[in-house]
């Protein structure tokens, strides 16, 4: 997927824009992460992984809610991910391997 997006070397770069971040604000990679895809006019909901018995992630998860990203933030992220390939257009949407012929 990383291949598919822009390569290994635009995937650091985007890592190291959202510690920046992370780090700014006080909160993880994940949390900057989850919160800027949820700001996404086009985006309803997020799916969190979470393994049975285990809650250490659970105020990590909860933080996307209090996070604020501002404009610096936001753009940071966008001029890294504009870099990168379409996925949608490159792999299709989920499930899509399942209609091919």
């Amino acid at each position: 997927m990383v291949d598919a997006w822009g390569g290994w070397s635009l995937f650091q770069n985007l890592l190291q824009t959202l510690k920046k971040i992370a780090s700014n604000h006080g909160v993880s990679i994940p949390t900057v992460a989850v919160k800027y895809i949820l700001d996404q006019p086009s985006v309803a909901g997020s799916m969190i992984g979470v393994r049975l018995g285990l809650s250490e992630h659970i105020n990590d998860s909860n933080a996307v809610f209090a996070l604020e990203l501002d404009d610096e933030d936001v753009n940071s992220i966008q001029e890294l991910t504009k870099k990168g390939r379409d996925l949608l257009k490159v792999i299709g949407d989920c499930g899509d391997e399942y209609r091919r012929a």
